[in-house]
Formats: structure tokens, sequence, C-alpha cells
């Protein structure tokens, strides 16, 4: 059994909680199980008395060198699970994890060979309202775009998007010079070997090139692609010397509460704490320091902060969790994982426990729904879950074997009851110390419910209408006593609906099963706990949010998704028709202006050029003012107060169209006539066009003068009656 107890620890933890609860000794009365309800200090939960892998994840999943691991923190992604490959450089996200709806995908950005070239490892930080929660990631490279160069050392955490619209989807192909998905990243750290978030941008972080603890804060992010780091401060604490393992991240976590950093030293086989809300520390300017290798806001060595060594001897420490009071630690060299019980300021711990696992090179730790412990195995390409035993009295012994599931501390002493204490007769006690008026199963043993059966026999010895729990459920298969089991050999834990059957998400409402369905009262959603009724069966259950997928319409089946849950949505788009202003129209749902238009820019259904201004322009831009009512929008329309014209291709001032007073006679050609043509070209600015200009150059006239032929007639009528003088002279 993984992570069985010695009968040396077994006898101990019976011993301790024998005196927590005050009955070694003669018992003055049965001990019953609802007296031990509490795990004692040393007992840590994620282990249980021992354990079964549950394998996730996988290569099928494309998983391919995982090295760290963690949950989306957004409360309705919280099954969400992200992985980072260090082979393709890859994030394999796991959705409905542990699921019967477990799907997976895999993210690969195009500009992953230097911003998660040789992921290493992942910490989701602060929340943003454009980017969903971010997540830094450390990579254990001298950046040499996987081998396609030379080593320059460029290299350090990056800052990326949790987003799914966002998350190696932007900026893919290059698009205006932008470098794909990641929103920040800075670069003074060569082979980053782990990661922490503190608060907003800050990061711890783990350098393995220079040995030693930074800090680094990116400040406000640079948007997707981008690559102004100009802002970033970056503290170096150089006495906190690291070792590298090449190949095992070395994780670390930050406990908020107390400010302790816990650092995995894989390469000195130690994990050690930093105070991190240590004020009296030593500050020094070093921007001038070779180290740097980009323009920083800030750049400084800081000395004398407090820090120590959590645990030494372990082999080759990598990853690391924290919850509640308890330190994991993966120990890649052995496969072990460790459970350290923190003291109170997390400097140092009361005791621990360590355990065995079948990973073949464990790394990266995460705690998960349920407080259940998970971890990568790098060498086999798996996400592994701790699913621990059963174990209601916290004794370190499965329950599945234990005799006295929830009550181990039955003994017997002298009582004179009748039966004998020697062995071997028919009448022997088989509780010779203790008085009891048991005649079935064990003779002469403590029958405190007085049902004949002696305590260590029966599975409620405090119940006389129960005595026998054949599936180990806390149920009783008597069918006519208090609280029957409905389901008598099958384990299960369900109370409201009906008793003692598999409740999966442990609501208290029953798996349905084909001779119990949700018409009879079974569970409606049987993994999410929150939910168990679905009165319009439309997959929404009847409680309010923050419950899952809770229905805002529980009498009326509906699929919308978006404003509402569980409403109407006659068109499909995910808006309840409450909601949606276009309630036959998949393609738009929303009119901010309330103009008839989509505020969908890509639909081909009425889409509003001008979401958030009323209008009633028809052709063209739909839905921008239009003051004239010709249909045009004002901002496209040449002329916004005269409904008869609205284009003017040759920008003249002249309409195109025909039939009004401001008509262009040359639509095609820029013109300022104005007197026989209109919007044509007239040379001399006398407003008529040159076509009709005699003189297109001279701006004084345009009509041909007839002076000219006047004195020629003159002159020729002269001649003619000259000669006719001369004529009659002869």
């Amino acid at each position: 059994m993984l992570g069985s107890l010695t009968n040396r620890e077994k006898m101990s933890t019976m011993l301790i909680t024998l005196l927590m609860i005050g009955v070694l000794g003669h018992a003055s009365s049965p001990v019953s199980a609802e007296q031990i309800v509490t795990p004692p200090d040393t007992y840590i939960s994620q282990f249980g008395p021992g354990f079964e892998e549950v394998v996730i994840a996988s290569s099928t999943d494309g998983l391919d060198e995982p090295r760290d691991l963690e949950f989306h923190p957004g409360i309705e992604r919280s099954d969400e699970l992200w992985i980072v490959n260090r082979a393709d450089d890859s994030m394999v996200i796991i959705h409905e994890t542990g699921t019967p709806d477990q799907n997976s995908e895999e993210r690969l950005d195009a500009y992953r060979n230097h911003f998660m070239e040789e992921v290493s490892a992942m910490a989701f930080g602060a929340y943003d309202d454009e980017f969903d929660y971010q997540f830094g990631t450390a990579q254990e490279s001298r950046n040499t775009y996987n081998d396609a160069s030379d080593p320059n050392d460029f290299m350090g955490p990056a800052l990326w998007p949790s987003s799914l619209t966002h998350f190696a989807v932007e900026n893919q192909n290059g698009e205006n010079g932008l470098l794909g998905s990641h929103i920040d990243m800075l670069h003074e750290s060569p082979l980053g070997m782990g990661i922490a978030h503190d608060y907003d941008n800050v990061y711890w972080y783990n350098d393995g090139f220079y040995s030693e603890l930074v800090r680094y804060d990116f400040q406000q992010d640079h948007d997707t692609g981008e690559h102004d780091h100009s802002d970033g401060i970056v503290h170096r604490y150089s006495e906190i010397e690291l070792s590298r393992f090449a190949g095992v991240p070395g994780h670390m976590i930050l406990d908020k509460d107390t400010g302790i950093l816990y650092i995995s030293d894989t390469g000195a086989n130690r994990v050690l704490w930093v105070n991190t809300h240590d004020t009296a520390t030593t500050s020094v300017d070093i921007y001038d320091d070779s180290s740097r290798v980009e323009d920083l806001a800030e750049y400084m060595e800081v000395t004398d902060v407090e820090w120590g060594i959590f645990d030494t001897g372990l082999s080759r420490p990598s990853g690391i969790a924290l919850h509640d009071g308890t330190l994991f630690v993966s120990q890649n060299g052995n496969g072990k994982i460790t459970g350290f019980n923190l003291d109170s300021d997390g400097k140092g711990f009361s005791n621990s426990r360590t355990v065995n696992t079948n990973a073949g090179s464990i790394m990266g730790l995460e705690i998960g729904p349920e407080g259940k412990l998970w971890y990568v195995d790098s060498l086999n390409n798996n996400v592994i879950r701790l699913d621990p035993y059963e174990d209601a009295d916290f004794d370190r012994v499965r329950d599945s074997t234990d005799a006295y599931p929830n009550n181990s501390l039955l003994w017997s002493d002298n009582d004179g009851d009748g039966y004998a204490d020697q062995q071997g007769t028919n009448i022997s006690d088989d509780c010779p110390d203790t008085y009891g008026s048991s005649t079935s199963g064990s003779l002469g043993c403590l029958d405190s419910d007085g049902d004949s059966w002696s305590d260590q026999d029966d599975e409620f010895p405090l119940e006389e209408t129960q005595w026998a729990d054949s599936d180990n459920d806390g149920y009783g298969d008597n069918q006519t006593g208090a609280n029957p089991d409905m389901c008598p050999t099958i384990q299960g834990f369900s109370q409201y609906d009906r008793m003692g059957c598999p409740d999966a998400d442990e609501d208290g409402y029953s798996d349905p099963s084909s001779d119990w369905t949700t018409t009879d009262g079974a569970d409606a959603f049987p993994t999410k706990y929150t939910q168990w009724k679905d009165s319009d069966s439309d997959g929404f259950g009847d409680n309010p949010s923050p419950a899952y997928l809770a229905d805002d319409c529980p009498n009326e089946a509906g699929t919308s998704i978006q404003d509402q849950s569980g409403c109407r949505d006659t068109d499909a788009d995910g808006w309840s028709d409450e909601g949606d202003a276009f309630i036959y129209e998949p393609s738009q749902w929303s009119d901010s202006d309330s103009d008839g238009y989509g505020d969908n820019a890509y639909s081909t259904y009425l889409p509003d050029y001008c979401p958030n201004l009323w209008g009633n322009s028809s052709m063209s831009l739909l839905g921008c003012p239009d003051l004239d009512g010709d249909g045009w929008a004002d901002i496209e329309d040449s002329h916004p107060m005269n409904s008869l014209l609205w284009s003017d291709v040759d920008g003249d001032g002249f309409g195109d169209q025909e039939g009004t007073g401001l008509s262009d006679d040359c639509p095609e050609v820029f013109g300022i006539s104005s007197e026989d043509k209109l919007g044509c070209i007239d040379s001399d600015g006398d407003g008529w066009s040159d076509e009709g200009d005699y003189y297109p150059s001279d701006p004084s006239r345009h009509t041909r003068s007839l002076l000219p032929m006047i004195v020629i007639l003159s002159i020729l009528a002269l001649v003619a009656s000259v000669a006719r003088y001369v004529l009659k002279m002869k």
C-alpha cells in the first residue's frame, strides 16, 4: 500500500489519540465514533493512511516532458488545470479536470522559442480585466531559440494572459511586428528554474545562471506582443545562493499570509525560506552591472534579508506546494513527497511525513480541488492525483481494512460477566477484561446499545436497530432500522433523497441510477456539489449563483449562457430573449444605442457602424446619424443637409446626383464653374467652364467680340463705293 505506516507508527498514533480523549485505563462508558472527529496535528490528510495514484492526464493529452502545473485561480475556471511542457515549449490546458467530461487542449504560442523556451515553471498572478488572471513562466534557457542560434543569455521571466481569447491566439503571424501573445518579459536571468507570484505583477525568480534569488516587478504590462520593458524593476538578492541541477526545476511558493518564500534548492538538496516582509534590508544601485541587458526603471542588489535553511538532506527537491499549514516538497532524486507541518512562524516544522510514489521523474506539485495533492511525472508524461484512502477516525489505518472504522479505541478489562476468562471453551469471554452482555459476534463483550451484538462486532454500537454495514458507509443494512442503507452493497454517503448511496460530489444527494432517476430526487448534477436539482431539465441548476450553472429561469427550460443562464434563447446565440435585442438573429444580440442596428460589427445582419450613437443611416454604413434622411450616414454624406445629394467623387462641392441645383455637370473632374455649367474646369476662375469660355485664360471676358467683323465689312463697303465712283468717271 502506497504511503503505508509501520506498526510502530500505528501504535504511536493510537496512544496519542488515547491520551487526547482521556481513555487510557478503565473506561467509565463506551467510546462512540462521534468522540473522534478532529485529526491529530501530526496527520496529513493528503496522504491519509495511504493513497491511490490516479493518472489524470498523459501524452495523449499533449504532455511532453511536463515540469509544472497549476489550477486556474478563477472561481468559474477552477476546474482548469494548466501544465507547462519543456519539450515543445507549450501549455496543455485540461478542462473539467477529473470529471467524466474532462477534455484537453494544447496551446503553442508562435513565438514560444523565446518567450517560453524550455519552460521550467509557472505561477498564476493577479487578475486583469482584459487578460483574466495573468501568469508568469520561468525558462531554463540561455536563449538559443531552440538551438537555432548561439546562446546570448537574453532571457528571463515572461508574463502571459490566461484569457483563452488572448493566450496563443493573438499576433501569431507577426502582424504589425507584434510578437505573439506574451504581455511582458524581462531578461536578466538566463536558466530560470522556478517562479512564485507575490502581488500585482511582482514575481520571485530562481535564477540558475547567476545562482541567486531575484525579485521581478513587471509593473504595467506592455500588451500582447509588444516589447517595451523600460518600466521593469529588478532586485537581486545576492545572499540567497541557489544551486541548479540541470533539467530539474527548483520550484518556489510564497505564503502570502506570513511573507515566507520557500525555495527548492535542487542542486544543494535543501529547502530554503526567505522573509519577504523583512524591511531591514540594504539596497544598492547596480544599474551599470553587466547582468543588466535592457533599459529598466530600477536595478538593485538587496542584502541583509532574513533567511534560513528549512530542511536539508533531501534528494533533489523540486516541486513545492502549500496548504493549510503544510508544506509539500517533491524529491526528484527518489520519487518521494514529504509533507512538513509548519511552525506558526513558517520558518520550521514540528513534524513531517514522507511517502513514496511511482513517479519516474517527479517535479511540480499542486493542491487541487478537495485539497488533494497533484504532481507531474516528467519522464512518463503524466499528471497524477493522490486519492487518499478513507480514514474516518484518523488512526492512519484505511477504513476498508480497519475492523472498527468509526472507533478504534475498544479494549477489555476483567469484568466477571459470566463468560470465562479462559479461552478455548464454549463459554470463553472474547473480552475477558470487560463486563459485557453481547451474545452475537464476540461473547461477553460490551454491547452499548443492547442489540446483542458486541460493540467490536457492531458497526453501529450506539444504535440498537442497526449493527451491520456491509458496504462500510455508515448506513445500516437493516431496512427497518434507523437510517437504513438504500444501497446496502454499494458504499455511498447520500443522505437526503435516499441514504447510503453513491454521492460523487458529496452534496448529500445520491447519484442517478437505472432505478432511481432525477425524477425520484436523485442528483441532477452528480459531480457538482453546489447543485442537485434542475426543475426545468435544461442543464442549469435551481440553486442560485454562485452555485455551478445557476439557472436564472429555473421554471422555464432555456439554453442562454451569456447575460442569464438557462433562460429562453430563441436564436441560440447564448443571450436570453429578455436580454437579446435581436431574438431571431443569432449573430446579433445587443443594440447599445437602440437604433435597430446590432453592436456586432462582424455580423452580416444589420451591423451598426456607430454602435454607441443612435443613427438612422441605411446605406453603406448602417446605424449612424443621417440628418437629411437620405439613408447615407453624415460621416460619409458629401451633403449631409441635402437629402437629394450624398456623394461628390471629385470633391468640388457639387453632388454626383443629377437634377438638383448643386448637381455636378462634370462629376468625375474637379471644377469650380458655376455660370454655364456646375463643377467643371474653369481655368481663369470667371465662373464659366473652359468648354463654354471663348477666352478660357482671360477672366475678363468669355464670349467672342463682333467688332473686328464690323470693321472688315465697313472697309469692303468703302472699297465697293470707290470702285463704283471710278467707273462713273470713266
